[in-house]
């Protein structure tokens, strides 16, 4: 029995044949006529009395797919920590988000790519990326089975864009979830609900839930599922119904419906069973996971995202800056800026302030690139990474800057802005200058006179274009580094100095400047 992808492209050959014949059977040839495209699937949902949901998917007339959905059950998140479900969640503390879909062969993070073909990695080499989340330690890994161009790393009834129509059929929903489980990692997948006001399609609704529903039974029990974009879903699809349709199939499923980039303290789509905080830390005094939403009271952890990679020239997320992110991994070669990845010593920072501010886990944007594997220098920052959280003892030292009283040329106008959170060992706080300014200088007292050899800096919106690191020497400040760009991780080592008031000083920047961190070290 032929398969629908089958089907499809035997009905693409008949049609293309047909138009050769009727043109060989003319006397005058008839110009070249384009072989229209097959017609996609048709979904159509019947609502059932006591509320579930019928789904067909017909394909060239001919029924390949029928689902029910039970809709007509119930359920809501945790109300105590003592829930089984949230405690084993809790446990995982350190995942991989698997960021791998057509954005690695079209080379944006917002992908709207329709060709199924551009996805062609030569190899879906599974057991190397689990092997790699092992090895750093991680208890879980989430993949992106569907990201923003509608396209599904498994072959669906429902789409033609899968991987059924790309340059590499192999389903790679089934390999990564097996290949989980037989390296005892948790196997969980995200899901990308754009097709209402974004890709749009008449009928996502039901599109939607029989993909949802496809990967919640057709490999197992899935024990975690990350969904985004609800503000892009059809406005006759429900949070509550996407969470009872899963939740139906397997009571014993996390779903996690994505709050935004923001801290965890927004509550903008309920019910989901965890919070998160997308490339935000948790707030300074920490996650609060008792949360009240109408006359109920839930617990709530939170899972703080963070990513591995970095392009120079990527967009700055919508205000904050976690300086040139990139999900996706990006390989050279194909006509793109490739990525590459961030130290693990700032991912370290980051990740570990995650923890001392309450978040129950962490998930880290790492994956393969348009190969099919984890390039080699993205495996050594990742096991690098897991044995400095294993062992903080390789973690870098604590600076020498941490907690100093420190002053600045100017302040923007803001409490949350002031000279002190650039040396407070925080790389999530930050000093801003005077407004309408393109320079200025920060200083730190260290106490007394200290001795230093390296300077890390952790610079906002790439804006600083020349710079000096100085000490004050008999009154005078003494220059004793020096460049041109910060940006988010920048280092250098020096001739040892001593003293006790450092400046930096920011001769040149494109706008106002900012800063999240100054740390100096003796080692």
């Amino acid at each position: 029995m032929k398969t629908h992808s089958q089907m499809r492209k035997t009905a693409l050959m008949l049609s293309a044949l047909i138009a050769v014949a009727i043109g060989q059977g003319n006397a005058e040839p008839l110009a070249a006529q384009p072989v229209p495209a097959a017609r996609g699937p048709e979904i159509a949902e019947t609502r059932l009395a006591g509320g579930d949901s019928e789904i067909r998917v017909v394909d060239h007339g001919k029924e390949v797919a029928k689902y029910r959905i039970n809709l007509s059950g119930h359920h809501h998140p945790a109300t105590d920590s003592s829930d089984p479900v949230i405690k084993a969640w809790e446990k995982r503390k350190f995942g991989a988000f698997l960021c791998f879909n057509s954005n690695q062969f079209d080379g944006r993070e917002i992908d709207r790519s329709k060709d199924p073909k551009i996805y062609n990695p030569p190899v879906v080499d599974v057991k190397q990326w689990i092997a790699t989340f092992k090895a750093a330690g991680m208890d879980y890994a989430v993949l992106t089975a569907r990201h923003t161009s509608g396209f599904l790393l498994w072959d669906s009834p429902t789409s033609e864009h899968d991987v059924a129509q790309s340059g590499n059929r192999t389903d790679a929903v089934k390999l990564y979830v097996e290949e989980c489980r037989r390296q005892g990692v948790q196997p969980g997948i995200y899901y990308c609900l754009w097709g209402g006001r974004f890709n749009r399609n008449a009928n996502a609704r039901a599109v939607i839930l029989a993909q949802l529903h496809e990967l919640a039974t057709r490999y197992g029990d899935i024990p975690f599922f990350w969904i985004d974009m609800m503000n892009w879903a059809p406005g006759n699809l429900s949070t509550q119904e996407i969470y009872d349709s899963l939740k139906n199939v397997n009571p014993k499923t996390v779903v996690m419906f994505n709050q935004h980039i923001q801290d965890g303290c927004h509550i903008k789509y309920f019910p989901t069973d965890v919070l998160n905080g997308e490339m935000h830390l948790p707030p300074a005094e920490g996650h609060n996971p008792r949360r009240q939403v109408g006359s109920k009271s839930y617990y709530l952890p939170l899972e703080y995202e963070l990513c591995s990679q970095k392009r120079d020239s990527h967009r700055q997320l919508g205000g904050w800056d976690y300086s040139h992110a990139s999900w996706f991994t990006y390989g050279a070669g194909k006509g793109f800026e490739p990525s590459g990845p961030f130290p693990a010593a700032f991912l370290y920072r980051w990740i570990r302030r995650a923890y001392d501010r309450r978040a129950a886990n962490v998930l880290l944007a790492c994956a393969p690139d348009h190969t099919g594997r984890i390039r080699d220098e993205d495996v050594r920052q990742l096991i690098r990474l897991g044995r400095m959280l294993k062992n903080p003892s390789l973690a870098p030292p604590k600076p020498l800057t941490a907690g100093c009283k420190a002053t600045a040329s100017g302040i923007w106008p803001s409490p949350r802005l002031g000279p002190e959170l650039a040396f407070d060992d925080d790389p999530g706080t930050r000093w801003g200058g005077a407004p309408e300014t393109k320079g200025g200088w920060l200083a730190v007292d260290l106490g007394k006179p200290r001795r230093f050899r390296r300077v890390w800096i952790s610079e906002g919106w790439d804006r600083v274009r020349k710079f000096e690191l100085q000490i004050k020497k008999g009154g005078a400040w003494q220059t004793i580094c020096k460049g041109t760009t910060i940006g988010p991780d920048f280092s250098a080592e020096f001739e040892p100095a001593t003293a006790q008031h450092v400046r930096l000083n920011l001769l040149e920047a494109t706008d106002v400047p900012t800063i999240w961190e100054v740390q100096l070290f003796e080692k």
